[in-house]
């Protein structure tokens, strides 16, 4: 009976370190419309700021605010060859210029469409950045994914998917749309226009890749740029346990404290 209390007890201590372990960015996609409550609302709800820059027309490089209230650049640069990514023009509702990021794809890609993309580098670290998006899920919701992609990165099958990296690290799926109406703007009446945006309150990084991988799609991104950054462990999937972890951390701890009462009760 010590034994199972105490391996029981083991085992959900380890379950609840890994999932503390396994923390991931809060990734927000939401319609244009509801930026504010989506996204600048949980941000100020820390008790952080949004620094906003809005896109212009033949500017790869935007200012933002950093987290100790310093100057700081983000610039913007083609992921296919580091080359500024110069935007221009319009699209729908979005606020600013745009990037034509339609997908495409190279014998080099680590995931057919990731040179497409664009990367942001910050001069100085964020934990929150979000940006707008225009013409998604408009076709191409059936376009089949490669079955390396599908096992290696955990992913759907088929689908127009938005895809996006930190610091270099593996990309992962956080928008996939199977219809139109996955993509948050059309039951907001937004159109084809959506917002994606990303907290991060385990941590800071210092680069985003982003690429969307619906081939045969007209895809933009842009509008206004989104910049904050929030306390650690403040935020959805930081530092903060979950509700049920923490739960189950106080049975694998009431587990050890009677497994040791025992022991010393023999």
């Amino acid at each position: 009976m010590r034994k199972t209390v105490l391996a029981s007890a083991l085992a959900a201590s380890a379950m609840f370190m890994v999932a503390s372990a396994s923390a991931a960015p809060l990734i927000v996609n939401s319609a244009i419309s509801n930026i504010s409550s989506a996204f600048d609302s949980v941000i100020t709800g820390t008790g952080s700021t949004v620094t906003t820059s809005q896109v212009v027309s033949g500017q790869s490089s935007y200012n933002y605010t950093d987290k100790n209230g310093n100057a700081a650049t983000v610039s913007v640069t083609r992921t296919s060859n580091g080359s500024a990514a110069i935007p221009s023009g319009s699209y729908g509702i979005l606020s600013g210029a745009i990037w034509d990021i339609s997908p495409s794809a190279t014998g080099a890609d680590p995931i057919p469409g990731f040179n497409s993309g664009l990367t942001f580098t910050f001069s100085s670290p964020v934990n929150a950045f979000g940006f707008e998006i225009g013409d998604w899920a408009t076709c191409c919701t059936g376009t089949v994914r490669d079955a390396n992609v599908v096992s290696t990165y955990g992913v759907p099958a088929t689908g127009s998917g938005l895809w996006i990296a930190f610091d270099g690290g593996a990309a992962t799926l956080p928008a996939n749309a199977l219809s139109a109406n996955d993509n948050p703007g059309i039951p907001a009446g937004d159109g084809y226009n959506n917002f994606i945006g990303a907290i991060d309150s385990s941590g800071f990084f210092s680069k985003v890749t982003f690429f969307g991988d619906g081939f045969g799609e007209y895809l933009v991104a842009g509008g206004t740029l989104r910049f904050a950054s929030v306390p650690k462990g403040s935020v959805g999937n930081g530092t903060v346990p979950e509700p049920a972890s923490l739960a189950l951390l106080g049975i694998g701890l009431a587990g050890l404290a009677a497994a040791r009462r025992r022991k010393q009760a023999a």
